[in-house]
């Protein structure tokens, strides 16, 4: 599988709209990998995961065809990752009949519930095949199972992280999470997934809230992963989903997490599994 990591920041994104702090003046001055947009990620020409608002700049950035995405997975409905109201430019008037017709989308009741808000006065074409933590789901080739992210969206939702195999290989797509719970590593173990992308939003700066994580508990919760089988020593693993208030410019995420076994993801990283 090859995984294009599209976009690599927190819901505000870097610079910030309205921001000049330390790191968002000088992402503006530098650009490169300190330019970070919303968070999504492209399995392959196919698979998309998460549609946030810089889909569009994401397929003009890297040159994407969006008609070849036939499977659309959706991690929670925070707008960072489901920009409902961009799903209308996919159907007939704004694009060829063959992409909705095509394109299925997956996700959780509250993923269904926004798409279905929009389709009340928008006449979108596309539902929601539900999906539920710990249930695979089959897209063609590959075999998707979300588990449950440690991450707070309002009103009950479950939101996930997805696991995307194929003919062996394995990727855990893991923004917007803390710590696993028990029963969520108990799920993990043994599993040996090959690469991951995960959290990394409080980057230096220490956190409370306990649904994100800084690059400290990033390091922590790698280790746990590796000691109970979920990955392996030699599994890659990427911090992504980061944020201006993390403190940290891409060259100190890497001093501080490349000694760790942890790589830095930038906009447009593209890796084979």
């Amino acid at each position: 599988m090859r995984i294009r990591i599209l976009g690599t920041s927190a819901a505000e994104g870097i610079p910030a709209l309205g921001c000049d702090c330390r790191i968002c003046g000088t992402a503006r001055e530098r650009g490169g990998k300190e330019i970070r947009s919303r968070s999504g990620v492209l399995i392959d020409s196919s698979l998309k995961l998460d549609f946030g608002p810089d889909t569009l700049y994401h397929i003009h950035r890297d040159r994407l065809n969006p008609t070849e995405w036939r499977w659309l997975f959706f991690s929670h409905s925070h707008h960072d990752h489901l920009a409902e109201h961009e799903l209308q430019y996919l159907m007939p008037g704004f694009a060829p009949d063959s992409m909705s017709k095509n394109l299925r989308l997956f996700g959780n009741a509250h993923i269904k519930a926004k798409v279905e808000s929009v389709r009340n006065y928008l006449d979108l074409g596309f539902t929601v095949n539900l999906i539920s933590p710990e249930e695979s789901a089959v897209a063609g080739e590959y075999t998707i199972t979300p588990i449950r992210a440690r991450h707070t969206a309002g009103d009950g939702e479950t939101c996930l992280n997805l696991i995307v195999e194929q003919d062996g290989a394995s990727f855990l797509y893991a923004c917007d999470t803390g710590f696993y719970r028990d029963e969520t590593m108990e799920f993990l173990a043994g599993r040996q997934i090959r690469a991951v992308a995960m959290d990394c939003t409080a980057a230096l700066v220490h956190s409370d809230y306990d649904g994100h994580l800084s690059a400290k508990q990033l390091v922590a919760q790698r280790q746990n992963l590796l000691d109970c089988g979920a990955i392996a020593q030699d599994s890659r693993f990427v911090a992504t989903h980061f944020s201006h208030n993390g403190g940290a410019l891409h060259d100190e995420l890497e001093a501080a997490l490349n000694p760790h076994g942890v790589e830095v993801a930038f906009d447009g990283m593209t890796f084979d599994v």
